[in-house]
């Protein structure tokens, strides 16, 4: 029995690696080397309630920008302060950098609970994900962070194959970096290719490319003349939190009440009465699309792509 285990271990830990080296080569390729990085260097994103920091956070607090991210049950909720974005971005290339707090901790933290990285060629429309996560009751120290395309980086981030367990791609099936009120505060940092061609980088047998690509376009919309739709999320509760149509978790009584209950389009600056009549057809129409997403008005095409 102990050789048959010692078996495993020897044709397990070498497929693992070889996972990594294999994903981390392709991006290498079609991106590029994604350099090292400190989380000290990216901008914090506020939590404010009543448009103001509060004089403390605690568990399950609300506030008027929630992170809409799946923070777990064990989180201490959406209002979690200290996450901070970093742009690793050149003049072609697109790399966003989210340092995530899922817990309460001090301002000058560099402890995390999760690292995510997208990096995204803006010409071809290539975009890799990469994900550290911190283990339940630890952290992860976001003061040096090692290139996610350096296969040595395997010990630091997850394995492929997890990271397309947790559908980051699902969520952002429309364009690789998401608008949302909470990380709309820092959008300024955030790269953006709302139009560009999007697809997702995938070595053998890893199922990135799995994740949806499907966008639609109904014609003289308000919401696409700004941004694709895609089919899974943005389709989904992200279009009814933005639209008010639902209150998302977290979110205190200026979050639910409108303007901020109403976060699309961004710093529209309408009364409540011209944004319904501006946008809730396009809202109707988009909505009736994300029922079946085949008929004619919603012209449903896949996303574009280009490949060298």
């Amino acid at each position: 029995m102990r050789r048959l285990f010692a078996l495993v271990l020897l044709l397990a830990g070498p497929v693992q690696a070889d996972s990594y080296a294999d994903y981390a080569a392709q991006c290498r390729a079609q991106i590029g080397e994604i350099p090292a990085f400190s989380c000290a260097d990216g901008v914090t994103i506020p939590v404010t309630v009543n448009n103001r920091k509060p004089a403390g956070y605690f568990r399950d607090m609300t506030c008027d920008r929630p992170a809409l991210l799946p923070n777990g049950a064990d989180s201490d909720g959406q209002c979690v302060p200290g996450s901070r974005i970093v742009n690793l971005g050149d003049s072609s290339r697109q790399i966003s950098v989210m340092c995530r707090q899922k817990f309460i901790r001090p301002a000058d933290s560099m402890d995390f609970d999760e690292i995510d990285v997208i990096a995204h060629n803006p010409d071809t429309g290539a975009t890799c994900w990469f994900q550290a996560s911190a283990i339940s009751g630890q952290s992860i120290d976001g003061t040096t962070v090692p290139s996610p395309t350096d296969p040595a980086s395997s010990v630091f981030f997850n394995e492929p194959e997890a990271v397309v367990d947790d559908g980051c791609g699902t969520c952002h099936d429309n364009d690789p970096f998401m608008y949302s009120p909470f990380v709309g505060q820092v959008w300024g940092h955030v790269p953006t290719n709302p139009f560009g061609p999007y697809f997702q980088v995938n070595a053998p047998g890893l199922g990135f490319d799995d994740w949806p690509t499907t966008q639609m376009q109904p014609r003289d919309s308000t919401c696409t003349g700004c941004h694709r739709i895609g089919v899974h999320e943005t389709c989904g509760q992200l279009a009814d939190w933005a639209t008010g149509r639902t209150i998302a978790p977290g979110a205190d009584p200026l979050a639910a009440s409108y303007p901020l209950s109403h976060s699309m389009p961004p710093y529209h600056g309408q009364s409540e009465r011209s944004w319904k009549v501006i946008n809730s057809g396009a809202v109707d129409t988009i909505a009736a699309c994300c029922l079946d997403p085949t008929q004619a008005m919603c012209n449903a095409t896949p996303i574009l792509r280009y490949l060298e």
